[in-house]
């Protein structure tokens, strides 16, 4: 009887043993599909050099939570012969007066270049005292950086207005001469509701 109750405790602690062994290896196997390596919560800051992956030459990279918080204002497309094309957002445009309003803007950068991204405008004051009505808005380009050649970036544009009411803005985008895209297709125009600050 002694024997017997010997070997059932034997065979049930080898049991167990099997158990454990199975479960660790698959809670590695697990692990390994899962997180391949250390944990990706990486936050890239806008303008910042992106990771690339070795294997697609992709760049793979995470837009800082605060600039994806801001409403997009327009798209930039550059396509493979470096033309700039903008596409503005349908979207309310919302302007305080007196005050700087941040929008984001997204490029999509399939010639690769690294020339600076420049934003004009007839619209745009000559000095902080300008009075001329034709003229009621600032913008300031953040980063003020040449592009980085990345596929896909994120840069933050920021508005100021003189003015109250709905005014309207053609703002044209280039990143140096040449680079306008056919059919005035770099310019977007644009209309704003502007609230009394």
């Amino acid at each position: 009887m002694k024997r017997l109750v010997s070997v059932c405790l034997a065979a049930a602690t080898t049991c167990a043993l099997i158990w454990v062994l199975v479960a660790s290896r698959n809670s590695a196997m697990l692990n390994s599909q899962i997180l391949p390596g250390p944990a990706m919560a990486v936050v890239e800051l806008v303008g910042a050099p992106a990771s690339t992956d070795v294997s697609s030459g992709e760049s793979q990279s995470v837009v800082d939570p605060t600039v994806a918080a801001q409403p997009t204002l327009f798209r930039i497309s550059i396509s493979p012969e470096a033309r700039v094309k903008a596409t503005a957002v349908e979207s309310r445009r919302e302007l305080s007066a007196g005050q700087w309003t941040t929008f984001q803007i997204t490029i999509e950068n399939a010639a690769g270049i690294t020339a600076p991204l420049s934003i004009e405008s007839e619209q745009l004051m000559r000095s902080e005292t300008d009075t001329d009505r034709d003229r009621w808005m600032r913008l300031s380009l953040e980063p003020d950086v040449p592009l980085t050649g990345r596929t896909r970036e994120t840069r933050l544009l920021r508005l100021y207005s003189r003015d109250t009411g709905i005014r309207t803005a053609l703002l044209n985008v280039n990143a140096g001469q040449g680079t306008q895209d056919l059919g005035f297709r770099s310019d977007v125009l644009l209309s704003f509701h502007i609230a009394e600050r």
